[in-house]
């Protein structure tokens, strides 16, 4: 499956609900959300339906996103769905990390590959601040069970934002010292004509030189690992993220920078996205988005599921205008 610009789509990030047991400010406003009534957001066997057919025209990675995925009651069963559907090679989740101490072992059984847990802050107070209550501990006990149970590859993600936690990237990259985590650095996007919020970007240059104060950065980048084939090594990138890779000398794990402001991605744009009520989008910020839940609740067909991939994909721009709504997402794969 391809979009106009030839690039192929093998990617597909889906939000199995718009619930979250945090409002971190940047992503809940004060006033509140209204919340989906449970009829319309998709099922668990809709879902798997739209994945089984994504599949078939070549979704190859798979990310389950919310709101928190893991408050949804059962997530596991659809995380044990999706693992054996054919074509699919690549199963992650992003979380908060709040809940995955009592989790991680259920979805790694389910058959859950991969986890990008969301973290801003490793200061209690400041996570507090941020998450609108939660507690840091929950999530450090979280990513410990992770790496316990066999999560391979956990992927630990910090929006990077001036005045709020920019001084706390040095400490992340310590993570990756002594724990095989990716530890990722995010800039943070605004749109429109908010300058207060655009106010609080951090260039990733900006972040790696900080980091480069505790030695050299090493790339890793997308040539790992070098053992692979060149077939291998080009599906590796096909499912992975737009992160530039490093690692400072003698760590476990490895550092992240994606950089969607100063370095856009948007020409290697490889994913769709399935929102929780059954939109179909081709992208977050632009584009267009196909109803496929109006389908599936009709008379679907294998033909009009695929043709509905076929028509979003169609649908993605060459590049996000940056208009509209102040935005902040998790951008990495």
């Amino acid at each position: 499956m391809q979009d106009r610009f030839q690039r192929n789509v093998t990617r597909l990030r889906v939000s199995v609900t718009d619930l979250c047991n945090l409002s971190c400010v940047y992503c809940r406003p004060s006033q509140g959300v209204p919340h989906l009534e449970r009829k319309d957001i998709l099922s668990f066997e809709e879902i798997a339906t739209v994945v089984k057919y994504g599949a078939e025209l070549g979704i190859r990675s798979v990310r389950l996103t919310g709101g928190e995925p893991i408050t949804r009651r059962n997530v596991e069963r659809l995380v044990a769905s999706l693992s054996k559907i054919p074509g699919i090679e690549d199963l992650a989740m992003t979380t908060n990390g709040v809940l995955l101490r009592q989790y991680a072992a259920v979805l790694k059984e389910a058959g859950l590959m991969r986890l990008n847990v969301s973290l801003d802050s490793l200061r209690a107070d400041r996570f507090r601040q941020i998450t609108g209550g939660g507690s840091i501990s929950d999530v450090l006990q979280g990513i410990e069970e992770a790496l316990r149970v066999g999560f391979q590859e956990t992927k630990v993600n910090m929006v990077v934002m001036r005045g709020t936690n920019e001084d706390e990237v040095e400490e992340f990259a310590r993570m990756s010292l002594e724990k095989p985590l990716e530890v990722r650095f995010i800039e943070y996007m605004a749109f429109g004509c908010r300058m207060i919020e655009e106010r609080k970007f951090v260039p990733s240059k900006e972040v790696m030189k900080r980091i480069s104060r505790l030695g050299e950065l090493i790339p890793v980048g997308r040539d790992r690992p070098l053992s692979l084939s060149n077939e291998d090594r080009s599906k590796d990138l096909s499912l992975r993220g737009p992160a530039r890779l490093y690692r400072l000398k003698g760590a476990a794990g490895t550092l992240g920078f994606i950089s969607p402001v100063s370095q856009p991605f948007c020409g290697d744009c490889n994913r769709l996205r399935l929102t929780s009520e059954g939109k179909l989008r081709a992208c977050l910020l632009a584009g267009g988005e196909v109803d496929i839940r109006a389908i599936l609740r009709g008379n679907p067909t294998p033909e009009t599921i695929k043709r509905a991939f076929l028509e979003a994909a169609v649908l993605k721009p060459a590049e996000h205008s940056g208009t509209g709504e102040a935005v902040m997402c998790r951008i990495g794969g």
